[in-house]
């Protein structure tokens, strides 16, 4: 291996070790997730959802005459609610959203004859909160997605992460190719992985 090799060896091998290390807990979070989605019956055995008592109240000067998604903001910064709006449900006499954080989940009903409002939480847990983590990120519901300062953040965070984790797959390899007593077995595991993939494939589709 020449010197020049050798240098870009180091290089990359401190970022691969360094980058792992950096995204292992949302690789954590990712994990225990895809976990918890596959064991629904067993999460609510072992930490069932909690539903807070409903608060009732009533709001003055709500602006109704700009779009859905405006006048929900102002109703939660009324109420002083934090999180990111979900799906808008309207007609002639309500309108009613969700407001989510991570492990809380709150649903807002305002009757927009009265201006009354009735607020229902639920407290769902730290894994629950993975959960929500993991697939908020998506297109489902795009047009509203982001509006909360916390899901913008961490939509930026996902994309980092999958970048990070390309570079850790690609970076593996490079360093894997020089290990000369290691090549013949990664080669074997690699092409083991790839028809296991594709048996998977063969079975989904």
């Amino acid at each position: 291996m020449s010197k020049r090799i050798k240098d870009y060896y180091a290089l990359i091998r401190s970022f691969h070790i360094y980058f792992g290390l950096f995204i292992s807990p949302f690789i954590i979070i990712f994990g225990i997730s895809v976990l918890a989605f596959n064991h629904v019956r067993f999460l609510n055995q072992i930490n069932p959802v909690q539903f807070l008592h409903e608060i009732r109240t009533k709001l003055d000067d709500i602006p109704y005459d700009t779009t859905d998604l405006g006048t929900a903001k102002a109703i939660i910064r009324k109420l002083n609610i934090n999180g990111e709006i979900d799906y808008i449900t309207k007609n002639d006499d309500q309108i009613s959203f969700p407001v989510n954080k991570p492990g809380l989940k709150t649903r807002v009903f305002v009757n927009t004859n009265t201006d009354s409002v009735v607020i229902a939480r639920q407290m769902e847990g730290p894994v629950r909160a993975m959960n929500y983590l993991h697939s908020m990120p998506g297109q489902h519901n795009a047009g509203i997605r982001g509006n909360s300062l916390f899901m913008k953040i961490w939509r930026l965070m996902a994309d980092a992460v999958v970048y990070l984790l390309i570079f850790l797959i690609l970076s593996g390899i490079y360093l894997w190719y020089f290990l000369e007593f290691e090549r013949r077995t990664g080669l074997y595991i690699l092409i083991l992985g790839m028809l296991f993939f594709a048996g998977l494939l063969y079975l989904i589709f």
